[in-house]
């Protein structure tokens, strides 16, 4: 075992390998050659055709791997990504085809071997070109693909194929069943070990390999088995071909008629040399080179009509260079020459084909010519068919000549001479025959006296390889379970280990829990004297080195940020500033009293913020913790009120452009041209698009001062959808856009503010307008999405989206989407139409109302904006920040 090891270590890395592709292409080459020269031969025998089927497809495997090794050369391709899949590939196809050639059952039964063949094949195909798209990734990570899954796969597939070979070959014992089975079982050895002690550090297939190295010089002597024991069919019916002609020679030159006979040995000829067509031509009487054609087979309508055509010299060349060479004259190619085609319509076919012309020369006499073509099945001629038709066209012209000289001297002891060697022609063919057909007894007996003693060899063998495997099968399967024991015992060991450590991990989140909740006691009552004026704060905690682990819902109001996104973030990049830097940095100093408090003002958003930085006690295990308590100064809301005072001092001019922009539209002061309305349209929709930027800076102002105020009551969602259609389509028809709404004719009333529902569908209708392609369609979507009876406490809601043509948002700027971006730090959003804070208020009016608001985008494709809102009546009841909610009734 150790010794194959060191062979196969050898034959996988180079220069050993050499020896390995070397002996492969050796063994390949047999193979090919002797399956094309045998159907070269017999072209006719399925055996012949598998014979070049196998050969073929060894050499384009081989030639693949070749290619592959010349790319990684010149560095055009790197081997580790392409080679492991396909060698695996390529090496079952191997097998495959082997099987396919050799199995007994198989060969016999040719139809079946074709219904099993083609379906595997197509099965590996797709399945390497599943694995190869797949495998680069996994060797970027460094895997190898010894022992991978891809590769275990390729395993047990190639030694479900061979033991199935390996049953039927044993089940249908005929011919070289035995070797077969013996180059099965080589390879089943091979793939056998490679699925049980694979090379972990290579990517090759070492075990494959040898196996193949012993198994292909097999397949060459299998190959020249069956080359060799090729039945004599063929020769046979050569012999008979050239009897019949023999008998055409005696009876052109016994009869007295030539052309009688002339038409008969057509027929002869035809058959004699496979082909569609045979014509025979003699010279034509009068000054101009030509034949007349006397003999046709098969008679076409021509030969019917006409009963003798005349070729002349002039018009076909073909024929003029026959007649001035005395020599074969080929067309292997005749569509490229218009005279091949116009002499084949001359003897009544349509369409030309390869054609052989041979001169009847006897000496230096011109007896005639003879035509023979395949215009039918377009067959080319081989070297061996010229070979023939020159024979037989040299046989029929030395008759000819000897029947003209006969006739000429009417000499009758010659021709008596001349019967005379024809029979004993005939004689010497006829004892041939029976010579042959005794040579062909005694090879058949001689055949099968030595398959009888090769099948007891190889039982013999057979039980020797057997033995030896099976005894190695087990030496292999005592060394697994060896090394399953040791591995067994390494991972008792291993969670022993990892139990002890979960005990200690489980102690220390428990310490880590009574100590978070000791610091929010400490810094409790902050909040509780903030939260008591009216005033809402927040809460940040974080560790010994600055990073925070624990946000209020408080503190996630008032940074704008998700508990998700501020967990793990260090207080320095949470606020900008370098006195709060400097704060933050001296608290986490290791000197730092508890109790130690710092404060901080500053601007967040817009708005000014109030932190107190607080150093809390140290514990034995969590030293240096501190607090940071956020909450809002009362001067941001003197602001907001002047910023919705300047607004609404804003409002009422825009309210007056807006009424008169809507008289001259209607035409109550005089006729409007085309142009004119368009632009009254457009100052119109951007009198609209002001407006509606007036109407959020008052949300904005009334959201940061707290003061937003939600009347919930039954609200028809599509209502609120076609008036926010309504009143944008100044917008929509100024950038040419159409709304297409998908939503049921009823759905159920959602209790909701309708103000601050209306707001949510115009904001996002808005931003689709400002972003969408002009010409496009915007997509709007409503129903509703019902829970399952088994899932409990979840109740019913209302699914709305808004989908836009803005080409996309890209991942990195999603996460902005629904921020305010008036700042000037905070640059604009590609694909996105709000330009403001439109969407940051509809997140704050769809959370407000017990809602979830988000974006999906595609790039290159556009957006979709969507939020649901619960149907239950106390949704959103409790869940504005600051805000002071009342319900239908107008009850705080």
């Amino acid at each position: 075992m150790v010794f194959l090891k060191e062979l196969v270590e050898l034959i996988t890395v180079p220069p050993g390998d050499l020896v390995y592709h070397l002996v492969t292409v050796f063994a390949i080459q047999l193979i090919l050659g002797m399956a094309f020269g045998h159907w070269n031969r017999h072209r006719n025998d399925p055996t012949s055709i598998r014979l070049l089927v196998t050969g073929l497809g060894f050499a384009i495997g081989r030639t693949l791997l070749m290619l592959i090794a010349v790319l990684d050369r010149v560095g055009m391709l790197s081997p580790n990504i392409v080679l492991p899949p396909l060698e695996r590939f390529l090496d079952f196809v191997i097998l495959v085809l082997a099987v396919w050639t050799f199995l007994p059952i198989l060969e016999r039964r040719p139809r079946l071997g074709i219904v099993l063949f083609v379906p595997v094949l197509l099965m590996a195909t797709g399945v390497y070109a599943a694995f190869a798209t797949l495998w680069p990734q996994a060797e970027a990570q460094g895997i190898i693909y010894s022992g991978y899954w891809q590769e275990i796969v390729w395993d047990i597939s190639a030694i479900l194929v061979l033991l199935l070979a390996v049953v039927a070959g044993v089940i249908w014992r005929e011919g070289d069943w035995g070797l077969a089975i013996c180059l099965f079982a080589l390879w089943l050895a091979g793939y056998g070990l490679q699925f049980t002690a694979p090379f972990v550090d290579s990517h090759t297939a070492g075990w494959v390999r040898l196996a193949n190295l012993a198994a292909l010089p097999l397949v060459a002597g299998l190959t020249y088995r069956r080359v060799l024991g090729a039945s004599p069919i063929g020769d046979r019916d050569n012999v008979v071909r050239m009897v019949n002609v023999l008998d055409l020679v005696r009876q052109i030159e016994a009869a007295g008629d030539v052309e009688s006979v002339l038409k008969l040995a057509a027929s002869t000829v035809k058959h004699t040399l496979g082909a569609d067509t045979v014509a025979i031509g003699l010279p034509a009487s009068g000054s101009g080179k030509g034949v007349r054609v006397v003999a046709l087979h098969p008679p076409t309508g021509v030969m019917l009509t006409e009963k003798e055509p005349t070729l002349l010299a002039s018009k076909y060349p073909l024929l003029a260079s026959a007649f001035q060479t005395g020599h074969m004259q080929r067309a292997r190619v005749p569509r490229q020459d218009p005279t091949i085609a116009a002499l084949y319509r001359s003897l009544g076919f349509d369409r030309p084909g390869p054609l052989l012309v041979q001169p009847l020369v006897n000496g230096s006499a011109l007896h005639g010519v003879l035509l023979a073509g395949n215009p039918v099945s377009q067959k080319r001629w081989t070297m061996r068919d010229e070979q023939i038709l020159q024979a037989v066209g040299a046989a029929i012209a030395a008759s000819m000549a000897k029947s003209n000289r006969r006739e000429s001297s009417g000499r009758g002891a010659e021709l008596r001479k001349i019967h005379a060697e024809a029979r004993r022609l005939a004689r010497r063919v006829a004892d041939l025959e029976a010579e042959l057909e005794q040579k062909h007894q005694l090879a058949e007996e001689l055949a099968t006296t030595l398959r009888l003693r090769e099948q007891q060899a190889s039982d013999k063998n057979q039980a020797e390889t057997e033995a030896t495997i099976w005894q190695d099968e087990i030496r292999n399967l005592a060394e697994a379970r060896t090394a399953l024991e040791a591995e067994l015992a390494d991972w008792k060991e291993k969670t022993e280990q990892l139990t002890c450590v979960r005990d200690g991990l489980q102690t220390e989140l428990t310490q880590t829990q009574a100590e978070l909740e000791e610091a929010l006691q400490q810094v409790s009552s902050a909040l509780t004297a903030r939260s008591s004026d009216g005033e809402w704060g927040g809460i940040l905690v974080s560790d010994g080195q600055g990073n925070i682990v624990l946000a209020s819902q408080g503190a996630q109001y008032l940074t704008g940020q998700s508990e998700s996104a501020l967990l793990g973030k260090p207080f320095q990049t949470l606020f900008d500033g370098a006195l709060f830097d400097q704060a933050v940095s001296n608290l986490l100093q290791e000197d730092s009293q508890a109790g130690s408090v710092v404060v901080r003002t500053f601007d967040l958003g817009g708005r000014t913020i109030r932190a107190e930085l607080t150093r809390l006690s140290n514990t034995a295990d969590w030293s240096g913790t501190m607090a940071i308590t956020l909450y809002p100064e009362a001067g941001s809301t003197v602001q907001s009120r002047i910023a919705v005072s300047l607004i609404h001092e804003l409002s009422t001019p825009m309210n007056s452009i807006t009424g008169y922009t809507d008289l001259l539209l209607g035409e109550s002061v005089g006729i409007l041209g085309e142009m004119q309305r368009q632009f009254m349209q457009r100052i119109k929709a951007n009198v609209e698009r002001m407006e509606g930027l007036l109407n959020d800076l008052v949300k904005v102002t009334a959201i940061d001062a707290g003061q937003i105020s939600l009347m919930p009551e039954p609200v028809d969602i599509i209502n609120i959808i076609e008036d926010a259609i309504m009143a944008l389509s100044a917008q929509f028809s100024e950038r040419e856009l159409a709304v297409q709404m998908d939503m049921p004719s009823e759905l159920p009333r959602v209790r909701a503010d309708r103000d601050g529902l209306y707001q949510i569908v115009q904001h996002l209708l808005s931003n689709a307008c400002q972003c969408s392609r002009p010409g496009s369609e915007i997509q709007v979507t409503a129903r509703l999405e019902e829970y399952d009876d088994q899932v409990e406490e979840l109740p019913d809601y209302l699914f709305v989206s808004v989908a836009d043509t803005g080409g996309g948002i890209a991942t990195e700027d999603q996460h902005r989407v629904f921020q305010r971006l008036y700042r000037a730090d905070n640059p604009l959003i590609a694909g996105l139409g709000d330009t403001g804070v439109g969407l940051s208020i509809a997140k704050s009016l769809v959370e407000a109302q017990g809602g979830r608001i988000w974006v999906e985008s595609e790039m290159g494709v556009g957006s979709t904006f969507s939020f649901i809102l619960p149907l239950s009546s106390e949704a959103g009841s409790d869940r504005w920040s600051g805000g002071t909610s009342t319900d239908a009734g107008g009850q705080e």
